[in-house]
């Protein structure tokens, strides 16, 4: 599907994709870069999709032995960007260039320093070709906003039966206030524990530093933590623990700890209006997203759509 704003490592390739994709609109006859497919008699490159290909891969994609999968999903993909760019032009939707200036000084405030300029230059891409491809993004996303989403609505008897059905989501349990300090060796937290039982006000002091813990420059707090969570036979001591007092020392998997529980509250329930909502935007995001594909689905059924399957098998990254 579509993508909002990403990392710029992914913009880069999807802009040089986008851009070899809009320079090669005529027809099958002309020269240049071999036309893998065609929409609507826009053409889509090999060099284009090689692109997206290599940088889907290096993202994660499938394994060699499924290339042929991830080079088909790859183009679909393409194909889809360009059925709703051309709807887009259709509809006479453009964005304002401080609309794109904007994402571009988002997407570069990510990268301290030098690094996006580095990055620019190791994928040979310019920041104008950068901010096409935004340009590209936020004229779908209007795309969607406009002649989409107006159409998404969620009832509230929707929300109500969405609460009944799923109790489990809105059930909190008993949760305890901890305060952690996590060495290495069991020697060394056998003696943080004496110093602490003769003052156990600097428990916090000791954290920040003793503990090896993540949370230790914080003096050790963890905030609040749920029955049953993380390693439940570690942390589970702490619901039998009196509050601000000192626990045993306590293995495990990460280390040896020491726990404090400053305040424990009960097993909870969260009531329908008080989850109305999370509910609502949970279920208009899904139906969002059925309603993107079944806008897509209804322009592929429209348009005229031709794949080169030699040119397409004889795509590699």
């Amino acid at each position: 599907m579509i993508r909002r704003l990403v990392p710029l490592a992914a913009l880069a390739v999807a802009a040089l994709a986008a851009a070899a994709c809009r320079g090669d609109r005529g027809g099958p006859d002309e020269k240049g870069p071999r036309a893998v497919a065609y929409v609507n008699q826009e053409a889509i490159t090999d060099e284009a999709l090689r692109r997206e290909l290599a940088q889907s891969r290096a993202s994660g994609g499938e394994g060699e032995d499924r290339l042929d999968v991830l080079r088909r999903r790859v183009l679909d993909e393409m194909i889809d960007r360009a059925l709703l760019l051309q709807q887009a032009r259709a509809r006479s939707i453009v964005v304002g260039q401080d609309q794109v200036e904007r994402a571009f000084l988002r997407v570069r405030s990510e990268y301290p320093g030098t690094h996006f300029d580095d990055l620019l230059a190791q994928e040979k891409l310019s920041q104008a070709e950068l901010k096409r491809h935004l340009e590209d993004q936020l004229t779908i996303e209007r795309l969607f906003n406009e002649e989409v989403f107006p159409k998404v609505t969620v009832a509230g008897e929707e929300i109500a039966r969405y609460h009944a059905d799923h109790p489990q989501e809105f059930e909190s349990p008993e949760s305890a206030h901890v305060l952690q300090i996590v060495v290495a060796s069991r020697e060394e937290a056998q003696r943080l524990r004496a110093e602490l039982v003769k003052k156990p006000a600097a428990f916090a002091e000791v954290a920040r530093r003793a503990s090896i813990a993540p949370e230790g420059k914080d003096g050790g707090d963890l905030g609040f933590i749920g029955r049953g969570s993380g390693y439940p036979e570690v942390f589970d001591v702490c619901f039998a623990l009196p509050l601000n007092k000192l626990s045993d020392v306590t293995p495990s998997p990460y280390g040896f700890h020491l726990f404090k529980v400053l305040e424990r509250r009960p097993a909870s329930k969260r009531g329908l209006d008080e989850a109305q909502g999370e509910i609502e935007a949970k279920l208009a995001r899904a139906k969002r997203a059925r309603a993107q594909q079944e806008y897509l689905d209804g322009l592929r059924k429209s348009a005229v759509i031709k794949i080169d399957e030699a040119a397409l098998a004889a795509v590699t990254p």
